[in-house]
């Protein structure tokens, strides 16, 4: 089974939103910057991304080292309302995705996908949430 030690963020948990302290609390480590293909959504107090439709399609978001991937992954399977037990019933579904970093090289890290329907919400085409008016207290910026 394909598994990985890294995990891609592209919402509320980046530096400067909301969730982030879960990620610094936990140990988790900024790494860099880079992007998946996908499409992003802004569901109301969060967003959610699915599988592009078109190969342009790209989400802006960061990569952290976990240090205890299955501690780790199993805090964050709660907050994203993802059950590996249940998966079509989740929020969110957690897979590998390839990243695309900053500096040209890729790797494998996970992500979680929105597992709604997304006819009401609002598509935001440039792929990047920090482009919104939903961030955080300055204080959580310290990662």
């Amino acid at each position: 089974m394909a598994t990985s030690n890294k995990l891609f963020v592209y919402g509320t948990l980046r530096r400067g939103f909301t969730l982030h302290s879960l990620l610094r609390k936990s140990g988790a480590r900024f790494a860099k910057k880079g992007r998946i293909r996908a499409k992003l959504f802004d569901l109301g107090e969060y967003p959610g991304v699915l599988p592009p439709r078109k190969r342009t399609d790209f989400v802006e978001g960061e990569v952290y080292k976990l240090t205890s991937p299955s501690t780790q992954l199993s805090i964050l399977d709660e907050v994203e309302e993802f059950d590996p037990k249940r998966p079509r019933a989740s929020l969110f579904r957690r897979r590998l995705v390839e990243v695309h970093l900053e500096n040209g090289k890729k790797e494998t890290a996970w992500a979680y996908f929105y597992n709604r329907d997304t006819r009401k919400a609002r598509l935001l085409p440039h792929g990047d949430y920090s482009m919104t008016s939903k961030r955080a207290a300055v204080s959580d910026v310290r990662a």
